[in-house]
């Protein structure tokens, strides 16, 4: 797996990283390189909102008469 292309880490792998899916091995340089990226550490910040919303949204009362299915 290719963590950083273009000097930014790739899309998927922050998406792993976020979602807590990535090996320890792969952690270390993202997190390496979120310590020096501004632009990867917002993409994180927005994906961590994102992951936030969708389980929340996942949570809430049904609503509209549409059942969740456990």
């Amino acid at each position: 797996m290719q963590v950083v292309s273009e000097n930014h880490i790739a899309e998927d792998v922050l998406e792993g990283y976020v979602m807590a899916r990535l090996s320890e091995a792969e952690v270390a340089p993202v997190e390496e390189h979120l310590l020096i990226c501004q632009r990867c550490r917002e993409r994180v910040a927005w994906l961590d909102d994102w992951v936030d919303s969708i389980r929340s949204a996942a949570r809430a009362p049904q609503r509209f008469g549409v059942k969740r299915q456990d």
